[in-house]
């Protein structure tokens, strides 16, 4: 049966043959007929139901393409029933000999539907687990594709389903991401449309999406490292922890006669201290976000003075390095308070009934240990030291255990700004034991290279904020 809305704009098409006997004839296209198909075209999309016809047509979310966008039931049929055929250029006759051996489907029936929808709803949840690196046997997840899509982070560009009173879609950038839901905070371009917390199979990146061969889940997986977090490390006395006495949040709470008390007190189940933490965490992000916002408008700003050819004032400058400088205090203030709720959710974890991985301290110890064995053993293999002197071998055996480090990084996939914390650590240490006079030659041959796996490893470049240490600073 022909839809209603191809019966309804019937002219179009009609208009649409003409034009191509029309630029048949003609050298060139006629611009006048060209514009009077795209003025029809945008009166039909204005339908509602043509609008949503196009949505279901063309729009699959990042987690829907690899489903949607590979072989089709009859395609993987084929396959299954028929895996010595090697050519699909067969005669009518041939494919209805085929139709008849597979089967007659069952279509458009309620049952179909329902039993196509649970599917789905199972295929797009193997995804996340995936995703989320839960999973650790895929043995069951041979029904899905070979190219898996990575979860998008915050700030990508995406187009959204949005749904009630602005029905259709529309651009946007996320703003959150809730794994346990599976939805994204996407807060949209159009003004007026604010922020909305959209499921993820309604949201589609705006760059090419990145994918990961599912083989590569299965590889080494380790459990979870959101609650890991090194030792509790006591900051020194010069730096105090600041009061809640003109903090405007906590300074006018009704609560503020109870969160003044010692480490011990708890509030809802969690320790005061704690909370307080989350909060200020919570304050500095926000005002992150504003300096980034700033800094966004300031670069296309910049932007589009140097396409003009025009200059740059002083008081631009001056404005966007004072911003670039509040941001690198606010990382650091941002790094000491991440700290401090890190260590915090490692001591409530086993409360929550959650075992919490081993600390990077833990992984360090260990490759240093085995970088000893691997060097001690190379060393002796052809029954003599090669190196005698006891401060080279102890050389060797500290860079090995950083590329060994290196290498624990890569195969976890899950990393934190503490694991590198940890790599850092083990740099400093080699470079502290070195002669001033090598310090360069470290720096240019080993410091300045592992500083771009760093980069490398953390992709989008999140964890650099949270960095301690950097290669330019003796």
């Amino acid at each position: 049966m022909v839809p209603q809305i191809v019966l309804d704009n019937m002219d179009i098409l009609t208009t649409q043959g003409e034009a191509k006997k029309f630029t048949a004839t003609m050298s060139t296209p006629d611009k006048k007929a060209s514009q009077k198909i795209g003025f029809r075209l945008r009166n039909l999309l204005k339908l509602p139901k043509a609008h949503k016809w196009c949505i279901y047509e063309w729009f699959y979310s990042n987690i829907d393409k690899p489903l949607f966008e590979g072989d089709n039931d009859f395609c993987v049929c084929l396959k299954e029933s028929f895996p010595n055929l090697k050519t699909r250029k067969l005669t009518r006759v041939e494919w209805g000999k085929i139709r008849r051996l597979m089967g007659k489907p069952r279509r458009c029936s309620s049952a179909f539907f329902e039993e196509e929808r649970s599917a789905l709803k199972q295929k797009r949840q193997k995804i996340r687990l995936l995703q989320q690196r839960k999973v650790a046997d895929l043995s069951q997840f041979k029904d899905l594709p070979d190219e898996i899509p990575l979860p998008l982070v915050i700030g990508t560009k995406v187009t959204a389903r949005l749904r009630g009173v602005h029905d259709g879609l529309f651009t946007g950038q996320i703003e959150a991401v809730d794994t346990y839901n599976a939805t994204y905070r996407v807060t949209f371009d159009r003004a007026g449309l604010g922020t909305h917390t959209i499921p993820d199979y309604e949201v589609l990146s705006n760059e090419p999406h990145e994918t990961m061969p599912i083989a590569a889940f299965g590889q080494k997986q380790r459990p979870s490292r959101f609650f890991m977090t090194p030792p509790r490390l006591h900051y020194p006395p010069l730096l105090p922890a600041p009061t809640t006495d003109n903090d405007p949040l906590l300074g006018q709470s009704p609560w503020r006669s109870k969160i003044s008390g010692s480490d011990t007190e708890t509030l809802g189940g969690f320790p005061v201290e704690f909370l307080i933490q989350v909060t200020r965490l919570s304050k500095i992000l926000m005002i992150k976000k504003e300096h980034i916002k700033k800094l966004r408008e300031m670069n296309t700003e910049a932007e589009k003075l140097k396409s003009y050819s025009m200059p740059i004032g002083i008081e631009f400058q001056r404005g966007y390095a004072t911003i670039v400088l509040e941001l690198e205090q606010l990382n650091k203030d941002l790094n000491k308070v991440l700290h401090k709720v890190q260590q915090y959710c490692y001591e409530l974890a086993p409360d929550q009934g959650l075992q919490p991985a081993d600390q990077p301290t833990d992984m360090r110890r260990r490759c240093e240990e085995e970088a000893q064995e691997i060097v001690r053993h190379a060393n002796s293999s052809t029954g003599q030291p090669c190196v005698e002197n006891k401060n080279l071998t102890d050389l060797i055996s500290r860079l090995t255990a950083i590329l060994l480090q290196i290498k624990c990084l890569a195969e976890g996939g899950d990393l934190n700004s503490f694991e590198f914390k940890s790599l850092t650590d083990s740099l400093n240490d080699i470079k502290s034991t070195i002669d001033a006079s090598n310090i360069s030659c470290f720096q240019n041959n080993v410091e300045i290279h592992v500083a771009h796996i760093q980069s490398g490893l953390s992709q989008m470049g999140n964890l650099h904020a949270f960095a301690a240490n950097n290669t330019n600073r003796d």
